[in-house]
Protein backbone atom coordinates (compact mmCIF):
# COMPACT_ATOMS: atom_id res chain seq x y z
CA UNK A 1 0.00 0.00 0.00
CA UNK A 2 1.30 3.48 -0.91
CA UNK A 3 2.55 5.60 1.98
CA UNK A 4 1.02 8.72 0.41
CA UNK A 5 -2.47 8.86 -1.15
CA UNK A 6 -1.78 11.94 -3.28
CA UNK A 7 -0.10 11.26 -6.59
CA UNK A 8 1.87 14.14 -8.12
CA UNK A 9 0.39 17.60 -7.32
CA UNK A 10 -0.48 19.99 -10.15
CA UNK A 11 2.11 22.74 -9.84
CA UNK A 12 5.24 24.47 -11.11
CA UNK A 13 8.49 22.60 -10.38
CA UNK A 14 12.18 23.45 -10.64
CA UNK A 15 13.78 21.11 -13.19
CA UNK A 16 17.17 22.88 -13.52
CA UNK A 17 19.09 26.01 -12.68
CA UNK A 18 19.27 28.26 -15.74
CA UNK A 19 23.06 28.14 -15.93
CA UNK A 20 22.95 24.32 -16.11
CA UNK A 21 21.42 24.47 -19.60
CA UNK A 22 23.49 26.42 -22.11
CA UNK A 23 22.29 27.18 -25.67
CA UNK A 24 22.52 23.99 -27.69
CA UNK A 25 22.57 21.76 -24.62
CA UNK A 26 20.27 18.77 -24.03
CA UNK A 27 19.47 17.34 -20.59
CA UNK A 28 17.69 14.12 -19.62
CA UNK A 29 15.13 14.51 -16.83
CA UNK A 30 13.21 11.95 -14.81
CA UNK A 31 10.34 13.64 -12.99
CA UNK A 32 6.61 13.08 -12.41
CA UNK A 33 7.04 9.34 -12.91
CA UNK A 34 8.16 9.75 -16.52
CA UNK A 35 11.14 10.41 -18.77
CA UNK A 36 11.53 13.95 -20.11
CA UNK A 37 14.05 15.91 -22.16
CA UNK A 38 15.01 19.57 -21.71
CA UNK A 39 16.90 21.60 -24.27
CA UNK A 40 17.83 25.22 -24.86
CA UNK A 41 17.58 26.38 -28.44
CA UNK A 42 20.14 28.61 -30.07
CA UNK A 43 17.92 31.67 -29.47
CA UNK A 44 17.96 30.89 -25.73
CA UNK A 45 14.46 29.45 -25.26
CA UNK A 46 14.14 26.40 -23.02
CA UNK A 47 11.76 23.55 -23.80
CA UNK A 48 10.74 20.44 -21.87
CA UNK A 49 9.26 17.59 -23.91
CA UNK A 50 8.25 14.00 -23.35
CA UNK A 51 11.47 12.01 -23.50
CA UNK A 52 10.46 9.57 -26.22
CA UNK A 53 10.06 10.35 -29.91
CA UNK A 54 6.48 9.56 -31.03
CA UNK A 55 7.86 8.12 -34.28
CA UNK A 56 9.54 4.89 -33.15
CA UNK A 57 10.29 5.63 -29.51
CA UNK A 58 13.93 6.72 -29.41
CA UNK A 59 14.91 8.69 -26.30
CA UNK A 60 15.39 12.27 -27.44
CA UNK A 61 17.95 13.04 -24.71
CA UNK A 62 20.25 10.15 -25.67
CA UNK A 63 22.04 11.37 -28.77
CA UNK A 64 19.50 14.07 -29.59
CA UNK A 65 20.97 17.33 -30.90
CA UNK A 66 19.79 20.93 -30.94
CA UNK A 67 19.40 22.38 -34.43
CA UNK A 68 18.41 26.02 -34.32
CA UNK A 69 15.49 26.05 -31.89
CA UNK A 70 14.54 22.42 -32.47
CA UNK A 71 15.62 19.06 -31.09
CA UNK A 72 16.68 16.43 -33.63
CA UNK A 73 15.91 12.80 -32.83
CA UNK A 74 19.02 10.56 -32.94
CA UNK A 75 17.14 7.73 -34.70
CA UNK A 76 15.66 9.21 -37.89
CA UNK A 77 16.50 12.94 -37.52
CA UNK A 78 12.91 14.09 -37.07
CA UNK A 79 13.04 17.56 -35.52
CA UNK A 80 10.76 18.84 -32.75
CA UNK A 81 10.20 22.47 -31.76
CA UNK A 82 9.71 23.93 -28.27
CA UNK A 83 5.92 23.49 -28.45
CA UNK A 84 6.30 19.84 -29.45
CA UNK A 85 5.41 20.34 -33.11
CA UNK A 86 7.24 18.44 -35.82
CA UNK A 87 9.45 20.90 -37.71
CA UNK A 88 11.04 18.48 -40.18
CA UNK A 89 11.12 14.90 -41.41
CA UNK A 90 14.19 15.02 -43.68
CA UNK A 91 13.15 12.16 -45.97
CA UNK A 92 9.39 12.85 -46.11
CA UNK A 93 7.52 14.85 -48.74
CA UNK A 94 5.01 16.05 -46.17
CA UNK A 95 4.62 16.02 -42.39
CA UNK A 96 1.56 14.04 -41.25
CA UNK A 97 -1.13 16.26 -39.69
CA UNK A 98 -1.43 16.64 -35.92
CA UNK A 99 2.02 15.14 -35.41
CA UNK A 100 3.49 16.23 -32.07
CA UNK A 101 5.34 15.23 -28.93
CA UNK A 102 3.93 16.37 -25.59
CA UNK A 103 5.49 19.57 -24.29
CA UNK A 104 5.27 21.00 -20.78
CA UNK A 105 4.81 24.73 -20.15
CA UNK A 106 8.13 26.28 -19.11
CA UNK A 107 9.17 29.55 -17.49
CA UNK A 108 12.56 30.87 -16.42
CA UNK A 109 12.57 32.95 -13.29
CA UNK A 110 15.03 33.65 -10.46
CA UNK A 111 17.81 31.85 -12.35
CA UNK A 112 15.75 28.64 -12.44
CA UNK A 113 13.88 26.64 -15.07
CA UNK A 114 10.34 25.70 -14.00
CA UNK A 115 8.14 23.12 -15.74
CA UNK A 116 4.39 22.92 -15.20
CA UNK A 117 2.86 19.54 -14.38
CA UNK A 118 -0.89 18.88 -14.50
CA UNK A 119 -2.34 15.38 -14.38
CA UNK A 120 -5.02 16.35 -16.93
CA UNK A 121 -2.81 18.55 -19.08
CA UNK A 122 -4.49 21.81 -18.03
CA UNK A 123 -2.70 25.15 -18.43
CA UNK A 124 -0.97 26.90 -15.50
CA UNK A 125 -3.32 28.81 -13.21
CA UNK A 126 -0.78 30.79 -11.18
CA UNK A 127 2.63 32.40 -11.58
CA UNK A 128 5.94 32.00 -9.76
CA UNK A 129 6.98 35.37 -8.29
CA UNK A 130 10.34 37.06 -8.57
CA UNK A 131 12.41 36.39 -5.47
CA UNK A 132 13.61 39.42 -3.52
CA UNK A 133 17.34 39.95 -4.00
CA UNK A 134 17.74 37.88 -7.15
CA UNK A 135 19.57 39.85 -9.85
CA UNK A 136 19.83 42.93 -7.65
CA UNK A 137 22.93 44.97 -6.88
CA UNK A 138 24.55 44.17 -3.55
CA UNK A 139 23.46 40.51 -3.56
CA UNK A 140 25.26 37.33 -4.57
CA UNK A 141 24.91 36.95 -8.33
CA UNK A 142 24.34 33.18 -8.35
CA UNK A 143 22.84 30.57 -6.05
CA UNK A 144 24.87 28.64 -3.50
CA UNK A 145 23.45 25.13 -3.90
CA UNK A 146 22.58 21.99 -1.96
CA UNK A 147 20.64 18.96 -3.25
CA UNK A 148 19.02 15.84 -1.82
CA UNK A 149 16.91 12.98 -3.17
CA UNK A 150 14.45 11.98 -0.45
CA UNK A 151 11.91 9.17 -0.19
CA UNK A 152 8.98 11.38 0.66
CA UNK A 153 6.32 13.59 -0.93
CA UNK A 154 6.41 17.40 -1.43
CA UNK A 155 3.23 17.85 0.61
CA UNK A 156 4.85 16.16 3.60
CA UNK A 157 7.95 18.36 3.38
CA UNK A 158 6.06 21.63 3.01
CA UNK A 159 3.91 20.73 6.03
CA UNK A 160 7.05 20.87 8.16
CA UNK A 161 7.26 24.64 7.82
CA UNK A 162 4.12 25.21 9.90
CA UNK A 163 4.55 22.22 12.24
CA UNK A 164 5.69 24.47 15.09
CA UNK A 165 6.28 21.87 17.88
CA UNK A 166 8.74 19.81 15.84
CA UNK A 167 11.12 22.79 15.69
CA UNK A 168 12.01 22.08 19.32
CA UNK A 169 11.95 18.27 19.40
CA UNK A 170 13.78 17.68 16.10
CA UNK A 171 15.90 20.81 15.63
CA UNK A 172 16.42 22.04 19.19
CA UNK A 173 14.96 25.46 18.31
CA UNK A 174 12.23 26.58 20.71
CA UNK A 175 9.70 28.48 18.64
CA UNK A 176 8.87 31.98 19.95
CA UNK A 177 5.36 33.27 20.31
CA UNK A 178 5.94 35.65 17.39
CA UNK A 179 4.71 33.34 14.61
CA UNK A 180 1.93 33.47 12.06
CA UNK A 181 0.61 31.78 8.93
CA UNK A 182 -1.67 33.07 6.16
CA UNK A 183 -3.21 30.86 3.47
CA UNK A 184 -3.97 32.46 0.11
CA UNK A 185 -5.31 31.08 -3.18
CA UNK A 186 -2.15 29.41 -4.56
CA UNK A 187 0.33 30.31 -1.85
CA UNK A 188 0.76 30.52 1.89
CA UNK A 189 2.93 32.86 3.94
CA UNK A 190 4.45 32.23 7.33
CA UNK A 191 6.55 34.21 9.76
CA UNK A 192 8.70 33.40 12.78
CA UNK A 193 10.49 36.18 14.66
CA UNK A 194 12.92 36.33 17.53
CA UNK A 195 14.32 32.79 17.35
CA UNK A 196 17.87 32.34 18.61
CA UNK A 197 20.31 31.62 15.78
CA UNK A 198 23.43 30.11 17.33
CA UNK A 199 26.23 29.88 14.78
CA UNK A 200 29.70 28.50 15.34
CA UNK A 201 30.94 30.90 12.66
CA UNK A 202 32.85 33.40 14.75
CA UNK A 203 30.93 32.33 17.87
CA UNK A 204 28.09 34.68 16.98
CA UNK A 205 24.60 34.40 18.42
CA UNK A 206 21.91 36.50 16.80
CA UNK A 207 18.17 36.96 16.69
CA UNK A 208 16.81 35.11 13.67
CA UNK A 209 13.73 36.38 11.83
CA UNK A 210 12.21 34.17 9.11
CA UNK A 211 9.55 35.01 6.54
CA UNK A 212 8.54 32.23 4.16
CA UNK A 213 6.35 31.97 1.09
CA UNK A 214 5.27 28.68 -0.52
CA UNK A 215 3.95 28.81 -4.10
CA UNK A 216 2.04 25.72 -5.13
CA UNK A 217 3.49 22.44 -3.95
CA UNK A 218 6.87 22.76 -5.67
CA UNK A 219 8.56 26.04 -4.76
CA UNK A 220 9.19 28.14 -1.68
CA UNK A 221 11.46 30.90 -0.57
CA UNK A 222 12.51 31.88 2.92
CA UNK A 223 13.93 35.27 3.87
CA UNK A 224 16.18 35.16 6.94
CA UNK A 225 17.67 38.09 8.81
CA UNK A 226 20.59 37.21 11.08
CA UNK A 227 24.34 37.55 10.50
CA UNK A 228 23.50 38.10 6.82
CA UNK A 229 20.20 38.82 5.13
CA UNK A 230 19.69 35.66 3.09
CA UNK A 231 17.06 34.18 0.81
CA UNK A 232 16.74 30.40 0.72
CA UNK A 233 14.84 29.16 -2.34
CA UNK A 234 13.75 25.53 -2.30
CA UNK A 235 12.44 23.41 -5.15
CA UNK A 236 10.55 20.22 -4.29
CA UNK A 237 10.27 18.27 -7.55
CA UNK A 238 8.61 14.83 -7.54
CA UNK A 239 10.60 12.07 -9.22
CA UNK A 240 7.55 9.90 -8.63
CA UNK A 241 4.70 9.78 -6.12
CA UNK A 242 7.00 8.84 -3.24
CA UNK A 243 10.39 10.40 -4.11
CA UNK A 244 11.34 14.08 -4.20
CA UNK A 245 14.37 15.87 -5.65
CA UNK A 246 15.15 18.80 -3.37
CA UNK A 247 17.18 21.79 -4.54
CA UNK A 248 18.11 24.42 -1.97
CA UNK A 249 19.65 27.62 -3.28
CA UNK A 250 20.90 30.54 -1.18
CA UNK A 251 21.72 34.14 -2.01
CA UNK A 252 22.73 36.83 0.49
CA UNK A 253 23.01 40.58 0.71
CA UNK A 254 26.75 41.35 0.59
CA UNK A 255 26.79 45.08 -0.16
CA UNK A 256 30.10 46.12 -1.67
CA UNK A 257 32.09 43.15 -0.28
CA UNK A 258 34.20 41.07 -2.67
CA UNK A 259 31.90 38.30 -3.87
CA UNK A 260 34.45 35.44 -4.24
CA UNK A 261 35.71 36.02 -0.71
CA UNK A 262 32.34 36.32 1.00
CA UNK A 263 30.79 33.34 -0.83
CA UNK A 264 32.94 30.92 1.16
CA UNK A 265 31.92 32.55 4.44
CA UNK A 266 28.24 32.45 3.58
CA UNK A 267 28.48 28.82 2.44
CA UNK A 268 30.07 27.85 5.74
CA UNK A 269 27.28 29.64 7.60
CA UNK A 270 24.53 28.07 5.49
CA UNK A 271 26.08 24.59 5.74
CA UNK A 272 25.01 24.72 9.37
CA UNK A 273 21.46 25.60 8.33
CA UNK A 274 21.42 22.81 5.75
CA UNK A 275 21.93 20.42 8.65
CA UNK A 276 18.44 21.36 9.84
CA UNK A 277 16.96 19.84 6.69
CA UNK A 278 18.94 16.63 7.14
CA UNK A 279 17.63 16.29 10.71
CA UNK A 280 14.19 15.54 9.29
CA UNK A 281 15.35 12.89 6.79
CA UNK A 282 14.90 9.75 8.88
CA UNK A 283 11.43 10.89 9.93
CA UNK A 284 10.33 11.82 6.40
CA UNK A 285 11.62 8.61 4.83
CA UNK A 286 9.99 6.33 7.40
CA UNK A 287 6.74 8.05 8.34
CA UNK A 288 3.30 7.31 6.91
CA UNK A 289 0.78 10.00 6.01
CA UNK A 290 -2.19 9.97 8.37
CA UNK A 291 -5.32 11.02 6.49
CA UNK A 292 -7.14 11.75 9.77
CA UNK A 293 -4.39 12.55 12.30
CA UNK A 294 -4.97 12.96 16.01
CA UNK A 295 -4.16 16.62 16.65
CA UNK A 296 -4.13 18.87 19.71
CA UNK A 297 -4.73 22.63 19.84
CA UNK A 298 -1.01 23.41 19.98
CA UNK A 299 -0.12 21.48 16.81
CA UNK A 300 -0.28 24.57 14.64
CA UNK A 301 -2.25 25.13 11.42
CA UNK A 302 -1.74 21.60 10.04
CA UNK A 303 -5.45 21.06 9.28
CA UNK A 304 -5.65 24.44 7.50
CA UNK A 305 -2.53 23.59 5.51
CA UNK A 306 -4.00 20.28 4.36
CA UNK A 307 -7.21 21.95 3.20
CA UNK A 308 -5.12 24.45 1.24
CA UNK A 309 -2.97 21.67 -0.30
CA UNK A 310 -6.01 19.70 -1.51
CA UNK A 311 -6.56 22.20 -4.38
CA UNK A 312 -3.50 20.87 -6.23
CA UNK A 313 -4.99 17.44 -6.94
Amino acid sequence: MARFPFGVPNSWYVVAYSDELAPGQVQRLQYFGRDLVAFRGESGEVAVLDGYCPHLGAHLAVGGEVVGDTLRCPFHAWRWDAEGGCAEIPYAKRIPPNLCVESLPVIERNGMVFAWYHAEGKAPDFEIPEVEGWGQDGWLASWLRWEWTIKTHPQEMAENGIDWPHFDTVHGLPVPEDRSCEFRSNSFLWHVGGAKDVSTLGGQTTELTMHGENWGMGFSWLKQSAIYDTVVATGLTPIDGETTHVRMGVIARIGDQDEPGVRAEIRALMDEHAVFASQDLDIWENKKYRVAPSLCEEDGPIADYRRWASQFY
